[in-house]
C-alpha cells in the first residue's frame, strides 16, 4: 500500500475557558475546559474517501481547522504529505481544497469564470496558465457550458459545483468538503458525490467529507470515521461497521395460521424496543430479524411452535447502526 496522504496522530484539541474580560465581551458562561477532540487517529490514502460522522458538538469542524492549520491542536500532530499543519500551515493549506457548506464565499454577482479566476489568483497560479486552468476544470465539474452565467443564475446544485471547481482549482492532494449536499435536491447530490468519487480515483486525491445524509454515507460505501464527544467510536470500512451489526433471520412455523397471528402481536412488542425488526407473516410462518437466541423467540411467543431455524441474516438500517454505536453506557452523563 502507497503511504498515506494525511496522518492524525493522536490529535487532542481542548479549548480553555475565556478570561474574565473576554468573557464579559463573548457573553460565554463557559468556565471548564471543553474537549473537542480527544486523541483521534486515522490515515488517509490515495483514491480514498473518508466519510466524517457523528452528531452535533462531536468535534468534525474542529478536525477540520486542525487539519488546515486554522486551530492547532493541544498535542499530537496532523500531517499532509508530511508537513505538520501546525508548524508549515500555510504550505499545508496550499496542498489543501476546502468546499464549505454554504456558498456565501462565491461572488454570486459575478460569473463562473471570473469567480475561479479570482480564487486562481489568491493562490498564487501564474497568470500564463490561469485560463486553461479555469476552463479545465470548469469542464470537469460540468459547468463549462455555463461558464458566463453569474452566480445568481445558477441553481442549487450548479453552486454547488462551482464550489468544488474553485477547491480544485489549484490541483490539491487533500480535498475537505463540509457537508457539500446540505442544500442539493437528491438527484443533484448524488451526481455530485459521483463526481467527486471520480475525481479523488482519477487524480489520487485524498477526501474528507462530513454528511449528515446517511442515504449518501451509504451510497459512497467508503472508510467512514464516526466521533462522538471528541472520541473516536469507529474507524474503518463501512461495510465492516454493517457487517458486525447483521442480525439472525429466523423461521417459526406453526400448526395454524391463527397461532402465527397470534405470535405477531408477540413480536410487535419486542419489535419496539428494538430486539427484531423485519416482521414477515406469510399463512401460518413466520419470518423476523433478531438479537435474541432461537431459544429466547420459542419462549416469547405464546402458540404451538413446530419448528425454529435460522435461514440467514438481515441487515440492519445504517440509523440504526449509528443510533446503538452512540447510545451511551449506563453511568455516562
Amino acid at each position: 500500500m502507497s503511504n498515506p496522504i494525511v496522518t492524525i496522530d493522536q490529535v487532542r484539541k481542548v479549548y480553555e475557558p475565556y478570561s474574565r474580560w473576554m468573557k464579559l465581551m463573548l457573553r460565554t458562561a463557559v468556565t471548564e475546559p471543553v474537549v473537542a477532540l480527544d486523541g483521534v487517529s486515522f490515515d488517509v490514502y490515495p483514491g480514498e474517501l473518508r466519510v466524517i460522522l457523528g452528531p452535533n458538538g462531536a468535534g468534525k469542524s474542529t478536525l477540520f481547522r486542525v487539519l488546515t492549520g486554522l486551530t492547532t491542536p493541544t498535542s499530537g500532530t496532523a500531517t499532509v504529505l508530511g508537513l505538520d499543519s501546525a508548524e508549515d500551515s500555510t504550505k499545508v493549506r496550499k496542498l489543501v481544497g476546502f468546499m464549505p457548506a454554504e456558498n456565501r464565499t462565491l461572488l454570486l454577482r459575478h460569473s463562473c469564470r471570473e469567480n475561479l479566476s479570482f480564487h486562481g489568483r489568491l493562490q498564487a497560479i501564474p497568470e500564463s496558465k490561469l485560463a486553461d486552468r479555469v476552463d479545465e476544470t470548469l469542464e470537469l465539474v460540468g459547468l463549462y457550458e455555463s461558464r458566463d452565467r453569474v452566480g445568481f443564475a445558477l441553481s442549487t446544485g450548479m453552486l454547488a459545483r462551482l464550489m468544488l471547481a474553485r477547491a480544485i482549482l489549484h490541483t490539491p492532494s487533500v480535498l475537505i468538503l463540509d457537508e457539500p449536499t446540505g442544500a442539493v435536491d437528491p438527484i443533484g447530490a448524488y451526481e455530485l458525490l459521483r463526481l467527486v468519487q471520480k475525481i479523488a480515483s482519477e487524480n489520487d486525491l485524498a477526501v474528507l467529507i462530513s454528511s449528515h445524509r446517511l442515504d449518501e454515507v451509504e451510497m459512497l460505501n467508503d472508510q467512514v470515521l464516526l466521533l462522538n464527544r471528541g472520541q473516536t467510536v469507529y474507524n474503518g470500512p463501512l461495510e465492516a461497521m454493517m457487517t458486525s451489526a447483521l442480525r439472525p433471520k429466523v423461521e417459526i412455523v406453526f400448526g395454524e395460521p391463527a397461532a402465527a397471528g397470534k405470535a405477531l402481536q408477540a413480536l410487535q412488542t419486542l419489535q419496539r424496543v428494538a430486539d427484531v425488526e423485519d416482521v414477515i407473516v406469510e399463512g401460518n410462518t413466520v419470518v423476523v430479524g433478531s438479537t435474541l437466541s432461537l431459544a429466547q423467540i420459542v419462549t416469547e411467543l405464546d402458540g404451538q411452535v413446530d419448528n425454529v431455524s435460522s435461514i440467514g441474516h438481515t441487515r440492519p438500517k445504517l440509523r440504526d447502526v449509528l443510533e446503538e454505536m452512540l447510545r451511551p453506557e449506563p453511568g455516562d452523563s
